[in-house]
């Protein structure tokens, strides 16, 4: 039985090597959606790739840069999180450039293969060496908290960032669908369960002597990660509103730029427009595209529909095709629709958006109100 288990996990962890530098050329073939977030995503899948490659093969294959050289342990531990964080910035429209700060996030990685080659040149020390080895299992231990900090850090930031852009989303857009972040969710729990083992690595350093399978553990941890990456980074969208929609959402959110005061003339003309014309019929509506319909300024409309009316442009413009969606089923035009294809007409883009939002706005789910008024 255990040596099936190490089978199972020597062909998972060559596969994760293999399917990390796969993915990589798909993600950078003529092919591929070309965005700069796949150069990150690619760099990250190298990263993982290596160290598991590091893991494996270091020792027996590759002595002359074996893991004796990482006197601490693999550097590229400390690349995984802040190659995350760029990648999601990337990928919600913040431009990553090659400046100061660039580096500082890529400064513990480079400060352990200073170390260990400074280590390697003066190994001849006979007592330098000694008080390494008297010393190695607490500089293993400082070195795992490091990990776990830096990852622990990093998680909270993306967390943060990707709770800032989906607020910033629901004063833009009108439908989600086009903008989902449900999958970079799903990297963040990888990671999330990546800083899980790293606890129990750590954890493990301190209480136990013996560390025979912690390497192979990590390389199995790592091409999981891999396997998790190749299939979301493959079937990835765009996160990103325009950047014109983008750097007025930041302007609203400094305070910059607004008006002093609710217009209450505007609010009326915003009310009328949208009960005469009915724009919230478009699925493609946006806060930029009303905006530029009523020839006002972004930021005053968005001022006005939080501010004036107590919604987000989201909330404002869903509330509008319930009560839509509400008229369609109580009439007779539209009997013979279904409660999708009402949706659809109303103005939402998928069944799954319809149903909570119906139900969030009326306690009710669609299916339960047709049968009300059925009675």
């Amino acid at each position: 039985m255990n040596k099936f288990i190490e089978q199972i996990i020597l062909i998972l962890t060559h596969s994760g090597i293999v399917l990390g530098f796969f993915t990589v050329f798909i993600l950078n073939s003529e092919a591929a959606n070309k965005n700069r977030a796949n150069l990150f995503l690619s760099i990250l899948l190298i990263s993982l790739s290596f160290s598991i490659s590091h893991i494996l093969f270091a020792n027996s294959v590759i002595g002359f840069s074996s893991s004796k050289i990482y006197t601490i342990n693999d550097p590229s531990l400390f690349l995984i999180a802040p190659l995350l964080w760029l990648y999601v910035k990337e990928l919600i429209g913040e431009r990553v450039g090659i400046r100061i700060s660039f580096f500082i996030h890529l400064l513990p990685f480079f400060v352990v293969i200073i170390y260990s080659i400074l280590i390697r040149f003066i190994e001849n020390d006979n007592s330098f060496t000694s008080l390494i080895n008297a010393n190695k299992r607490t500089t293993n231990i400082f070195f795992w908290i490091i990990v776990v900090a830096q990852f622990s850090i990093y998680l909270h930031y993306v967390r943060k960032k990707l709770s800032y852009h989906q607020s910033i989303i629901l004063q833009e857009v009108s439908n989600k669908e086009c903008i989902d972040i449900s999958w970079v969710k799903f990297f963040l729990f990888t990671f999330l369960s990546l800083n899980i083992f790293f606890f129990v690595s750590l954890f493990t350093v301190i209480h136990f002597d013996s560390l025979m399978w912690q390497p192979k553990v990590t390389a199995l941890a790592f091409s999981l990660a891999v396997f998790a990456m190749a299939y979301k980074g493959i079937l990835q969208k765009n996160l990103f509103i325009k950047s014109e929609a983008l750097s007025q959402s930041h302007k609203y959110h400094l305070n910059e730029d607004l008006p002093n005061k609710i217009d209450l003339k505007l609010k009326e003309i915003l009310l009328a427009y949208m009960n005469k014309e009915k724009p919230y019929l478009d699925a493609e509506l946006t806060l930029t595209s009303l905006a530029k319909d009523l020839k006002v300024s972004r930021s005053q409309l968005s001022l006005l529909i939080n501010e004036g009316i107590g919604d987000n442009f989201y909330d404002f413009v869903n509330k509008y095709r319930v009560d839509e969606v509400k008229r369609l089923i109580s009439g007779s035009k539209m009997k013979n629709y279904s409660l999708l294809g009402i949706a659809l007409e109303a103005g939402f883009k998928s069944k799954s958006t319809f149903n909570l939002v119906f139900k969030r706005f009326t306690g009710l789910t669609p299916t339960e109100f047709k049968k009300n008024i059925s009675l």
